[in-house]
């Protein structure tokens, strides 16, 4: 329920689109990197949109609904994750609180169905920690390699998923004197697996673009990471104290209870395994926390992959508090609080099923009422011959160029627009024209965030 329904509801909004046409051309053969336009497009890894290639292989090809999958998928399998990181350290009824908390969150009303990378990186983050939580319970070589091949695939899905991973075992290793752990064997052994996964990668794509070119992408997307939006306001030390607010806030009700889990002696409640499993979200939450508000490039979405550690925390903090004074088994809330709680949680349950409700059937309507890609593309389909490629220069309005659902071709130069070759143009383009030649206006057009499109055709010469 609260994953599928919607997936197909409204067109793809915002990078959605990016993410779709990526994705189909993963169809077309393009697995191994990115292709967008007939370009490579590495400012991502090619995870995402080869899960969203073979989410849409029964279809034939990426609709709104197939490109939306993977994050249900990734949703899904984070959620019986995260139940059985509970279910083995709490019992079956706190796994099942654990689980039910997860996605009722903001963040989770927003990117589960979307056809955007979050999820799925949620979903490799999360099975890297959960391994990682069972290595080290286990003294487990299988299950650190389990941890640094999720690490991996996630990696190769979004760059940020090495941070995440290390920015919670570290601090865990830590705190708990077991540093050494990280230059043990099994450790290692997991590192050369991840790092040859990665490699081949590397070494696969430097053959086909080019070391400069992935160099250079790499380059640009770290600074875009870690320089401010705007180089005149320099570091925007306000967000220093808003950004964690608002991640806070974004996960409520869940995040009141986490931070009960800071009060001293809040530990000694619950059993060995219970205090591993608070060490382990406490380092999954904080430390991630701070790294990202300290990184000038703030957005919420940046922070979801903590999102698992921070609602585990609001579930430990509820337990906490319901558990019979004095208990000290790990997470036994038997007794006069267990009505209380179960009545809770169907209370919030009904609450957050019409929240999701209300989500699909009136807040997504209304933020694409005016965003119908399908008028422009159905048009550009009309005028534009099936067997010709149509070309763009700076468009960056995917929506319509995904309902098109035709070849398209990216070029940087006019000079290189071949003869009676239909081209769309955005507005300062055609106010520029004078660079292209003579053209022929073939139409006006809007894209899906009102701008306007200009459907040319090149002279014979």
């Amino acid at each position: 329920m609260l994953f599928l329904y919607g997936i197909a509801d409204g067109p793809l909004y915002r990078t959605e689109s990016l993410r779709a046409i990526i994705g189909r051309e993963c169809l077309h053969g393009h697995w191994l990197f990115p292709v967008l336009y007939g370009e490579p497009f590495l400012t991502k890894p090619p995870g995402h949109y080869a899960a969203v290639g073979l989410c849409s292989l029964p279809f034939g090809d990426v609709t709104v609904a197939s490109a939306r999958l993977p994050s249900v998928l990734a949703a899904t399998a984070a959620v019986f994750l995260v139940y059985g990181l509970f279910r083995r350290a709490m019992g079956e009824q706190v796994a099942l609180l654990a689980a039910l908390v997860l996605p009722t969150s903001v963040l989770w009303l927003e990117k589960v169905p979307s056809a955007e990378i979050d999820m799925t990186l949620v979903g490799w983050v999360t099975a890297a920690v959960v391994c990682f939580h069972r290595a080290i319970e286990r003294n487990s070589a299988t299950f650190w390699v389990l941890a640094l091949l999720s690490v991996a695939f996630g990696t190769l899905t979004k760059w940020t998923a090495p941070a995440f991973f290390y920015l919670t075992a570290v601090p865990l290793l830590a705190w708990r004197g077991e540093l050494r752990q990280l230059f043990g064997w099994r450790h290692l052994l997991a590192c050369a697996c991840a790092v040859a996964v990665c490699a081949a990668w590397v070494f696969a794509v430097s053959l086909q673009i080019g070391w400069e070119s992935l160099v250079e992408t790499l380059e640009k997307e770290a600074a875009y990471r870690f320089t401010p939006k705007s180089a005149a306001k320099g570091y925007p030390w306000a967000e220093l104290a808003t950004y964690p607010l608002t991640v806070l806030a974004a996960h409520l009700p869940a995040s009141a209870f986490a931070l009960a889990t800071l009060r001293r002696g809040f530990a000694s409640r619950f059993d060995d395994r219970g205090r591993l499993l608070l060490q382990l979200l406490h380092c999954w939450t904080w430390p991630n926390l701070i790294f990202w508000t300290l990184v000038p490039n703030h957005s919420i979405r940046y922070v979801l992959p903590m999102s698992a550690g921070l609602m585990g925390l609001g579930v430990m903090g509820l337990v906490g508090l319901l558990a019979n004074p004095g208990r000290q088994s790990g997470g036994d809330v038997s007794g006069p609080s267990t009505p209380r709680l179960a009545s809770g949680v169907r209370l919030f349950l009904c609450f957050w099923l019409v929240v999701k409700v209300a989500f699909v059937e009136f807040v997504v309507p209304a933020r694409t009422a005016d965003r119908d890609p399908y008028p422009a593309a159905n048009r550009l389909r009309e005028l534009v011959p099936p067997d010709q490629p149509l070309y763009l220069f700076r468009l960056k309005d995917e929506g319509v160029m995904f309902a098109y659902a035709r070849p398209a071709v990216r070029l940087r130069d006019p000079r290189d627009l071949p003869p009676r070759a239909f081209a769309v143009l955005i507005e300062q383009e055609w106010a520029d024209r004078g660079a292209f030649g003579r053209l022929e206006l073939i139409n006006w057009m809007h894209d899906q965030q009102g701008d306007l499109l200009i459907l040319v055709r090149a002279p014979e010469q």
